[in-house]
């Protein structure tokens, strides 16, 4: 595995042994081995049957905040292990549940996820106009969302070349679709933990007994998610593969997307992909705390001109003003579209 500065997404296939030291561990799995130190892991995947996991291991993903996503193919949600909410100095959470109750804030936030969401399907199922223009209620909202989820996963099958659909579990895309899902799912609950907000009070998603924000959160780049499980599927052909090795094709896949870089005119900032997960938590944290009067989702983009959006936030990266910074950001904006064929 890279070394590198930032913090590592760990994906274990069938864990089958951990050796825990005071700052670092060893995993032992399926297709290899990782040492590594606690305070350099960001979040945690265990895939299929494990070995049996040790209070002492639980205690120290909590100590470092660590968020476990437990994943088998046959279990209908994950196990989600993550560390209780510290004293919220700024009364986010407060916050977050007031959003929640009021019917206009809600639908506002709904609408902008929902928005990024189109957005990212595009590439498969193009929409030229805003599919929620003055659509201010949200079982509305929901509607149109399952008349175009409908739509989209029926042509993603159908250029695949595959029977079936994203609900039904007889399908290996499903499988690698829910393993994808659940690993940025990982991801983004780190980073919704480390801002202080419930993973439980979502605004799309309304029941509470599993974390419905960070589902809410991922909604804006499931397209992106979806293509790279689209073209891994494409890439192996046919080939036949064990399952479990196109599963791993496609996590790191969607390892190289996330270390893609994108230009994103919300806050005029060249970053890696995976920056905008963790700047959909500073978006909603910005809107919630009235930092900025809109709840604007950083997406990938062009240069565009104009005065700067005053989006409340700004994410970890290059900002507008260095040296051939408009060059290079035209470049990155060009080499992402041609490869995602977003507008």
């Amino acid at each position: 595995m890279e070394k590198s500065k930032r913090k590592v997404y760990l994906w274990l296939p069938y864990l089958n042994k951990i050796k825990i030291l005071p700052k670092t561990v060893t995993f032992e799995y399926k297709g290899g081995e990782e040492e590594i130190q606690w305070t350099k892991i960001h979040s945690l995947m265990l895939y299929g049957e494990s070995c049996n996991l040790p209070q002492e291991f639980f205690e120290k993903c909590a100590f470092y905040k660590i968020p476990v996503i437990i994943h088998r193919r046959h279990m209908p949600r994950a196990v989600i292990v993550c560390p209780t909410l510290p004293p919220d100095q700024e009364n986010l959470l407060t916050k977050q549940i007031l959003f929640r109750e009021n019917e206009k804030k809600q639908a506002y936030i709904a609408k902008k996820l929902l928005q990024a969401k189109f957005k990212s399907s595009c590439w498969l199922l193009p929409i030229e106009r805003d599919l929620l223009f003055r659509i201010v209620n949200i079982e509305k909202m929901m509607c149109i969302e399952s008349w175009h989820a409908k739509r989209y996963w029926n042509e993603y099958f159908s250029q695949l070349k595959i029977s079936g659909s994203r609900r039904k579990d007889n399908n290996k895309v499903k499988k690698i679709l829910d393993a994808v899902s659940k690993f940025v799912s990982g991801i983004i609950l780190r980073w919704i933990l480390y801002h202080n907000l419930s993973p439980y009070h979502g605004f799309l998603h309304k029941p509470t007994d599993y974390p419905a924000l960070v589902y809410d959160l991922m909604e804006p780049y499931r397209g992106y998610f979806d293509k790279v499980v689209f073209d891994t599927l494409k890439e192996v052909g046919k080939k036949k593969l064990d399952e479990e090795k196109v599963m791993g094709i496609a996590i790191e896949n969607l390892k190289n997307l996330l270390d893609t870089k994108v230009y994103v005119e919300a806050t005029r900032q060249v970053v890696t992909f995976q920056e905008l997960l963790h700047g959909v938590v500073l978006a909603l944290r910005a809107y919630l705390l009235g930092n900025t009067k809109r709840f604007i989702v950083p997406l990938p983009s062009k240069p565009n001109g104009g005065r700067p959006i005053k989006a409340g936030y700004q994410l970890y990266g290059h900002k507008a003003g260095i040296t051939n910074f408009w060059p290079e950001t035209e470049k990155i904006a060009e080499n992402f579209e041609k490869v995602w064929f977003i507008g």
